[in-house]
């Protein structure tokens, strides 16, 4: 978990953490979809992956063409950290980090040194946005988001991006639930098969694995684009 009152470091560049509280919810099309619009909007973005991960940051630097470190605050030192956040910025208007796993999960440790998503967001002072997969679900949905907010009150929660919606009434019903507990949508995403990175059995398939990765990544983008308020964002 996440230091309570963790100082943010100033120095790193406004950005956002893009999390979801299990794996396989997808964070990694909704990462590389963003990166990839807010370039297209004349943005320089910045990509980052928490965790020792070391092959999401092959996707991060095919959507935006620049480098994208690691971030682990279970084995780096909070100096450490800091330091390798404002040279993954270094030069770009928005720093986009991905989670890893669920938004809390890491090792026994610490406080803020656990290693989970929750931890950098703290250490770095970034907002997180919670891709938050709603298959089988809806108005139980803001339930599970209120429970964010009981468990890590602390928690810089910016808002929710809606995944896997089934219908415009899906939609509804989840929004209107989520938002009368305060907590922003900022978009729904349906359900789209064919727009994932494809993965085996101990991860992600490799960036220079994965055919037509170019094309997958501006479907991914198109996708975000057109469900997501990336002004609102």
């Amino acid at each position: 978990m996440m230091a309570p009152g963790a100082p943010a470091t100033p120095s790193v560049p406004r950005g956002l953490l893009v999390a979801a509280l299990r794996s396989s919810s997808g964070k990694t099309t909704v990462t590389l979809g963003l990166l990839r619009a807010l370039a297209r909007r004349g943005l320089a973005v910045a990509g980052a992956k928490c965790g020792p991960d070391y092959i999401d940051p092959a996707f991060h630097a095919a959507a935006t063409g620049r480098a994208s470190l690691n971030l682990d605050s279970w084995s780096m030192s909070p100096a450490l950290l800091a330091h390798l956040a404002r040279q993954s910025a270094n030069g770009a208007d928005l720093l986009v980090a991905e989670g890893l796993m669920g938004l809390f999960d890491g090792v026994p440790a610490a406080p803020g040194r656990s290693g989970a998503s929750a931890d950098v967001a703290a250490a770095l002072g970034l907002p997180v946005v919670l891709v938050h997969d709603v298959s089988g679900q809806s108005q139980s949905a803001a339930a599970i988001v209120a429970g964010v907010r009981a468990y890590a009150p602390d928690l810089a929660l910016a808002g929710v991006i809606l995944n896997r919606v089934g219908s415009e009434r899906h939609t509804r019903l989840v929004s209107d639930a989520i938002r009368a507990i305060g907590v922003e949508v900022f978009g729904a995403i349906p359900r789209s098969p064919d727009v994932t990175v494809p993965e085996r059995h101990l991860g992600l398939v490799q960036a220079e694995e994965t055919a037509d990765l170019d094309r997958l990544i501006d479907r991914m983008a198109d996708l975000v684009a057109a469900h997501v308020d990336l002004d609102r964002l």
